[in-house]
């Protein structure tokens, strides 16, 4: 809370000084968690593990939101539909196994869906498994194609507008909750049924005698949104929390994107074009920078990139210590997947990124993947580094290893060990695979604990191998 605190401290007094026009409306991260897009890095059904999310709605407006499930190998869809949060709702679900060997969508949650899961009664347990169609038949992208890859990924929010009620389409007035449940039963039939025969009569409203538009009974999108996960596993005693990171101001002002629950639209593409970031000068002086970009996809890289990532880790052997981190890029697919149903062209990757996925020109060293090698170098907690011994100048490159996936798992090893599945998050070691199993850094002799960065600002061609 402090550090939302200060941040917000830090935008008033930019906004004081310079005046709060000078600010423009652009795609920003919201310290305060509160925004039109929610990302939230990772989910898992792996190795007794279960994710448990909830999407707040913080307004007095209905408010339509695309729910979308990714896998994290690519970043293609297993799960889209449309959710309808009434106001100050909350959406809870659960990311569980299915027996079909994949993961699936778990909910007790009566807020409005399309299509509707839950069912409408308060307990009612509603799933749904996560599909393959995205990555399989006429969209095989040549990775794994079970069912197995849907069980690790991670999930964008994305806000599409804002519900109304019209004459003869009370809209709004269907996902509003009595005692619990929507209120759009009685003549209208069960819970959320007018929500779900407008769309499956033909486009938004068409059932209600109301000209079948998607923005029919819609304001512009108006944010107000935030959410989190737990990565609970019962077996082993754990629960990882954390909260989603919110972009706010992702659409130009008076947008709405009200789309089809079918649809795999709008995306991280669709969004504004101009970006603010704050950035600190040379003299330590905070300003914002105000950027116009192509696409929304890059105006959402500027807020979202760094040049280095550091974090602590700690694998002690007489604490039983393990390290996991995480590492997502969830705008990678727009520059990289070239695949069927992709993004890009054959061999043109969009830059910072320098391989497509499985494209057939690859060079030898990605193994055919979208593989980026990401320098780093690592310090224990007493300031030191791995020994080189006297050498002369210049010294050598820093050390580097590959990171192929869009969700990437990445396991600290005190003696190089790979596991069949990582300890924590449980990926899997893929034999037909290799570059898209979790990624294993050994961590040097006696740096069992201290931390590590990545440096993302150099280019890896002194790293690559043919």
């Amino acid at each position: 809370m402090k550090r939302n605190a200060l941040s917000t401290a830090v935008l008033a007094g930019l906004t004081g000084l310079a005046g709060m026009a000078s600010v423009s409306h652009a795609v920003n991260v919201n310290p305060d968690g509160l925004g039109q897009v929610l990302l939230f890095p990772y989910y898992t059904a792996r190795e007794g593990n279960n994710t448990l999310i909830s999407i707040v709605n913080t307004r007095n407006e209905t408010k339509a939101v695309k729910v979308r499930f990714i896998e994290a190998l690519n970043s293609r869809e297993v799960l889209d539909f449309n959710l309808y949060l009434s106001p100050y709702d909350v959406w809870t679900a659960a990311i569980v196994p299915d027996a079909g060997g994949g993961a699936k969508m778990i909910t007790t949650d009566t807020s409005c869906t399309v299509p509707y899961f839950q069912g409408g009664t308060p307990g009612e347990v509603g799933e749904q498994a996560f599909l393959n169609f995205q990555y399989t038949g006429d969209f095989n992208d040549r990775g794994p194609q079970g069912l197995e890859r849907t069980k690790s990924g991670y999930i964008e929010i994305i806000e599409m507008g804002n519900v109304v009620d019209i004459d003869g389409f009370p809209a709004a007035s269907a996902a509003k909750h009595v005692n619990g449940v929507p209120r759009s039963g009685g003549a209208f039939g069960a819970p959320c049924s007018i929500l779900n025969e407008a769309w499956a009569a033909g486009p938004w409203g068409f059932g209600f005698g109301i000209p079948g538009e998607p923005d029919t009974a819609m304001e512009p999108v108006s944010g107000g949104v935030f959410g989190g996960a737990s990565i609970v596993n019962v077996r082993e005693g754990t629960m990882l929390t954390y909260n989603a990171v919110a972009l706010d101001a992702f659409w130009a002002r008076g947008t709405i994107d009200h789309t089809d629950p079918g649809s795999v639209f709008p995306n991280l593409r669709d969004g504004d074009t101009i970006s603010n970031v704050f950035l600190r000068d040379n003299l330590g002086n905070v300003f914002v920078d105000t950027q116009e970009w192509p696409t929304g996809g890059e105006a959402v890289n500027a807020t979202l990139m760094y040049d280095q990532l550091f974090n602590e880790y700690s694998v002690r052997s007489d604490l039983l210590g393990r390290t996991e981190w995480v590492v997502t890029f969830p705008t990678k697919r727009f520059h990289t997947d070239d695949a069927p149903g992709g993004f890009r062209p054959i061999l043109d990757p969009l830059p910072p990124f320098t391989n497509t996925w499985r494209s057939s020109g690859a060079p030898n060293w990605s193994a055919g993947f979208a593989c980026e090698v990401i320098r780093t170098r690592i310090w224990d907690r007493e300031e030191r580094e791995p020994a080189t011994g006297i050498i002369v100048s210049p010294p050598p490159p820093v050390t580097g290893f590959q990171l192929c996936r869009e969700a990437n798992v990445i396991r600290f090893s005190r003696d190089g060990s790979r596991p069949a599945a990582t300890e924590i998050m449980g990926e899997p070691e893929r034999d037909t695979f290799p570059t898209l199993t979790y990624t294993n850094f050994q961590v040097p002799t006696g740096f069992q604990e201290g931390w590590l960065r990545f440096d993302f600002s150099q280019g890896p061609d002194a790293l690559r191998t043919s």
